[in-house]
């Protein structure tokens, strides 16, 4: 029998470069990080060995020795959401443009799952944090102590009462209450709440919109109507397809139907529109359904889906600047920052008038 022995591949380091260079670390420091004099000759001899040599800076090494590195971690809460990967893409774009590479993680459905990523980003030393999920007593003591320790840290779509701790977000619960606003114009009495229970009513925005807009019209709440998780799990903290098509399925088995949905987003809409296909109800006419987030899926299903739309490439783009400004200036004193940007009612397809003749 044979064997294929393999050596392996040895990264070079600085020193290989100085050597080959014929000059100092210090000098081949000074050409990579572009600091500190260097003849315009010996400069050439130093990228020449490095294209030879094809070195790579060590980042972690840089790091430890300047305590300082480029780079911004951003933790989500569901890499499938589409909403999720724009923010993230709006981050790792401004970051790229200020000189920061961007690392995303997703806390997925498990508070503990979110707690290691937070905790590993620490390990790695990133200069600065933006946490883009739903607040929990754990992460929130968790990011307490990590900005008691000057970790630069910034919040979407949640916040902390820390005086070093800045937020961006969007007005969710009057988003909320404008979708659920223009159902009842178009006369529908009977409006189900997909994506979250009652209970969640104090952390979800959205869902609080919703109850705002049936007091303010004098309608009553049905807790059937409100469905998080219709198996009776508790209800997943990111509404997903699959939780819209369960709870449709779960709607269309109640005595007295609603006439109209709206879903905490536009993912847990698709799914919606997905479930009352196969049962063979046509959207608008029998069943009008409403979103949130407007992610680039929203206009090109069918019917196109009426939704709310929040500034997502604003808010990636306001976050990433707001923590890079607390990481290149940890001396001066800036105050804490809490903006909220407005939502907007964008009507498609998807909703239309209570048909005449259903019972409200």
């Amino acid at each position: 029998m044979w064997y294929r022995l393999h050596t392996l591949r040895v990264l070079p380091t600085i020193s290989d470069v100085a050597s080959k260079a014929q000059t100092t670390t210090t000098t081949v420091s000074r050409v990579v990080n572009n600091s500190g004099y260097v003849s315009d000759g010996v400069r050439t001899r130093v990228l020449a060995a490095i294209e030879a040599l094809r070195y790579v800076p060590n980042a972690n090494a840089r790091t430890l020795k300047t305590r300082q590195s480029r780079t911004l971690g951003i933790v989500i809460g569901d890499l499938l959401n589409p909403y999720s990967a724009a923010l993230a893409d709006a981050v790792q774009r401004v970051g790229g443009e200020r000189g920061y590479a961007t690392f995303v993680a997703s806390a997925r459905d498990d508070v503990q799952s979110e707690l290691t990523v937070i905790e590993a980003f620490h390990r790695q030393r990133v200069a600065g944090l933006i946490v883009a999920t739903l607040p929990t007593p754990a992460s929130d003591k968790m990011l307490t102590r990590l900005a008691d320790q000057q970790l630069p840290l910034l919040l979407v779509g949640r916040t902390l009462p820390h005086p070093d701790v800045d937020t961006v977000s969007a007005n969710f619960r009057r988003g909320g209450l404008l979708a659920t606003q223009h159902l009842i114009e178009l006369g529908h009495r009977r409006i189900a709440f997909i994506g979250g229970r009652l209970a969640d009513a104090t952390r979800v925005n959205r869902l609080r919109g919703y109850l705002d807009a049936l007091q303010q019209a004098g309608l009553p709440v049905r807790e059937d109507y409100v469905i998080g998780h219709p198996n009776g799990d508790p209800s997943p903290r990111y509404s997903t397809h699959l939780a819209g098509y369960q709870a449709v399925q779960h709607l269309l088995q109640l005595r007295t139907r609603p006439t109209a949905i709206f879903a905490r987003n536009d993912y847990t809409a698709v799914g919606a529109l997905q479930a009352l296909k196969e049962a063979g109800l046509r959207v608008p006419e029998d069943m009008s359904v409403a979103g949130f987030d407007n992610i680039p899926l929203a206009s090109a299903v069918s019917p196109a889906l009426t939704t709310v739309s929040q500034p997502t490439d604003e808010e990636g783009r306001l976050a990433t600047e707001f923590l890079i400004a607390r990481i290149e200036r940890p001396q001066e004193e800036i105050a804490r920052r809490e903006l909220t940007l407005e939502c907007n009612l964008v009507v498609r397809a998807s909703t239309a008038p209570r048909r005449k003749g259903t019972r409200s």
